[in-house]
């Protein structure tokens, strides 16, 4: 199964994402990354809204680099208008989440960057479990919908032809 996260950032601030994308090495978690993710002479408008529309968790590293970037500002305004799980990762101390997400709890990054990446993995990794889960009981609650159509089905079958 598929799990897509969107990474938003400012370019300023790659080593962040880098070592976020090492921490997802060696699991199922697929990361866009638009400087890894999208070739020249694509349309990054393009790629990057779909990335969005397509992604289970949009993460947005946040920080002054990140509040100067009008992308970092229009990524976030369209993960929340997508009505996208958004996981906000805070790279500079003493700075505010904009509008859109400033209700939202942050994992700060700027005490100890690795071990907040670390704790980010954790989540991520716990809201892949958790789409997992529920992908396993939609799929187990179709078994049963289909036994009891073939169930009827049968008795319909037996029910005309005695």
């Amino acid at each position: 199964m598929q799990y897509k996260i969107f990474v938003s950032y400012s370019t300023h601030d790659i080593e962040h994402v880098e070592l976020l994308k090492r921490q997802l090495i060696g699991t199922s978690i697929e990361v866009f990354i638009a400087e890894h993710s999208i070739k020249p002479s694509e349309d990054l408008g393009k790629e990057i809204s779909k990335a969005i529309e397509e992604c289970d968790l949009f993460v947005v590293l946040w920080s002054k680099n990140a509040q100067d970037s009008a992308w970092v500002s229009q990524e976030i305004g369209r993960a929340d208008a997508l009505k996208k799980s958004i996981l906000p990762l805070v790279l500079t101390e003493g700075i505010s989440l904009p509008g859109f997400i400033s209700n939202l709890k942050y994992h700060p990054v700027f005490d100890n960057p690795e071990e907040a990446i670390i704790e980010a993995k954790k989540f991520i990794l716990d809201s892949y479990n958790k789409k997992v889960d529920s992908l396993a009981k939609v799929k187990k609650q179709n078994k049963k919908n289909a036994l009891a159509v073939v169930g009827i089905g049968a008795f319909l079958l037996w029910a005309f032809n005695s």
